[in-house]
């Protein structure tokens, strides 16, 4: 389809260009200039008001299947990952959507080997070599390494040396490939810089040196400043304040992040001042600045997590002209992405229209009107088997990395079954920050958070009475009375108490990503 956006603003590396129009056709932007760009037969599009974007680029994502869906309907319309198993890889399309590193290289037991199934890993520089070839062999667009001993954590964990990152990011740039290293510390920037790596996957997290600053000066910083969106207050999250970006989440998501803000979270969050200042010095010393998300740890979601990234980076003391080029022709050139990023003729027409002007407000790029990839409007993503798969995957990440700290550190707070002396569960306590909180067997509250005597008395009072009480449910739309027919830890069976709703007379099974559930009365 061939189509003219016209009299809008259009904003090239963070600059406002002289035209007004754009014409799209097969796939790629046609012609910029003024309306007589349009060609008969044109679908015509009114940008007044709006501003036109290349597709954002989140530079640091691991991917989930349909993350690349979710993504372009934020007008993220290019994703790169930076470790992913082959088989989620070779599951997601469209490719086009993503580039990515594959497996990391890491040593035995390193970090993220919680994280992860099996996956190869590097004991030394002699395995530099098969390590990368593999890589490719699997469809590497970039080689990603990990330089973490854990210090930064206070942890004593497996690391490579710097002869074998030397040693690899040789054998990469011998192939071609670009070389990203995760480190947490300043000193580990320092060090992977001077082995010769190209970007570092994010800013270090203790304040840098001016000397440090200086060793890395030729290297790309992903900044990553929205890992601090893992923590918000309890029961909430800061993504969860952003009411454009939330008004376009799928509901699914949203009871994924509601969920996410009743986790455990340390007392003494990181708030990233050490971060934002060395993104800023790293800048100013001419470093090439990318934002990316780090998506999908705890309360970031593929797309809307980059648009919260580039309020973080504007924070930071960046221009808003200088986020959006963080976003879209600086990840471009640094990974050689020669055919987006630009409003050019001849780049792909990946395209994010926006109501305002984000190069005045950078909150703009929230206000949504229209996202193009290859010069087609995205596929529905909401209710899709692809979402389903993808939070599916989530909750099985998620689960692996709770067991593996759980064996590491048996006293990790994790969620206990609370269990009747038969041996049926009556529900489950789950630490949450201010406290242990009481829950169904399929995870509804049954009261607030509190010590966990009182949270596990509670669960055996109330676990399996409850379940005879009206409740209030909501799918995706307002809530309603209904009474619980039959219970399982993911799913629930419930018939609707409106009598004119059509329904089975004995209920219906809901998965619980599909529904809301609440003791607490909706009127």
């Amino acid at each position: 389809m061939a189509f003219t956006i016209l009299h809008t603003r259009l904003v090239d590396r963070g600059t406002a260009l002289p035209a007004d129009c754009l014409r799209v056709a097969d796939g790629r932007i046609a012609a910029i200039g003024g309306p007589e760009i349009a060609q008969p037969g044109d679908v015509l599009v009114d940008g007044s008001g709006t501003t036109l974007l290349p597709g954002l680029i989140d530079a640091h994502v691991h991917l989930a299947p349909g993350s690349t869906g979710l993504a372009a309907t934020y007008g993220v319309t290019t994703q790169l990952d930076m470790f992913s198993m082959p088989e989620v890889i070779a599951a997601e399309t469209p490719r086009s959507g993503f580039f990515t590193s594959s497996v990391g290289a890491t040593a035995p037991g390193g970090h993220p080997t919680i994280a992860f199934p099996p996956f190869p890993s590097v004991t030394g520089p002699e395995d530099a070599k098969r390590f990368v070839a593999d890589r490719i062999a699997e469809g590497a667009d970039h080689l990603k390494l990990i330089y973490d001993d854990g210090s930064g954590a206070m942890l004593n964990i497996p690391t490579l040396t710097r002869d074998t990152i030397r040693a690899l990011a040789d054998e990469a740039h011998a192939n071609g490939l670009t070389v990203v290293a995760h480190v947490s510390t300043a000193a580990g920037a320092v060090t992977v810089a001077e082995c010769g790596v190209d970007v570092l996957a994010h800013a270090p997290s203790d304040l840098m040196t001016p000397e440090d600053i200086d060793a890395v000066k030729n290297v790309a910083v992903i900044a990553t400043l929205g890992v601090v969106d893992m923590f918000g207050s309890p029961g909430h999250l800061p993504l969860q304040d952003e009411p454009e970006l939330m008004a376009r989440m799928p509901a699914r998501w949203r009871r994924v992040l509601d969920h996410q803000s009743r986790r455990w979270m340390p007392p003494q969050a990181p708030d990233g001042a050490p971060a934002r200042a060395n993104t800023l010095a790293l800048l100013r010393a001419g470093v090439q600045v990318l934002a990316g998300t780090d998506v999908p740890n705890p309360g970031l979601v593929f797309g809307a997590s980059l648009h919260r990234e580039l309020v973080h980076l504007v924070s930071a003391g960046l221009t808003p002209a200088q986020a959006l080029v963080a976003a879209t022709s600086g990840p471009a050139e640094v990974f050689k992405l020669t055919d987006r990023g630009r409003l050019v003729v001849g780049a792909r027409a990946d395209l994010l229209l926006v109501d305002g002007d984000p190069l005045v407000d950078i909150t703009a790029t929230q206000r949504i009107r229209q996202t193009w990839v290859a010069g087609e409007v995205p596929v529905e993503y909401a209710g899709s088997t692809a979402e389903l798969a993808s939070i599916r995957f989530l909750g099985q990440t998620t689960a692996r990395i709770v067991k593996a700290l759980k064996e590491q550190w048996p006293g990790f707070p994790s969620p206990e079954d609370v269990v009747r002396e038969d041996g049926e569960v009556l529900g489950r306590v789950v630490p949450v920050t201010g406290g242990w909180l009481p829950t169904t067997v399929f995870g509804a509250a049954l009261g607030p958070a509190s010590d966990r005597d009182t949270a596990v008395a509670l669960v055996e009072k109330e676990g399996l009475e409850c379940l005879t009480d009206t409740w209030w449910a909501r799918t995706d739309g307002e809530w309603q009375e209904a009474v619980l027919m039959e219970a399982q830890p993911e799913r629930v069976r419930l018939r609707w108490k409106d009598p004119l709703l059509e329904q089975p007379a004995a209920g219906r099974w809901y998965d619980l990503i599909d529904i809301d559930l609440s003791r607490t009365s909706h009127r």
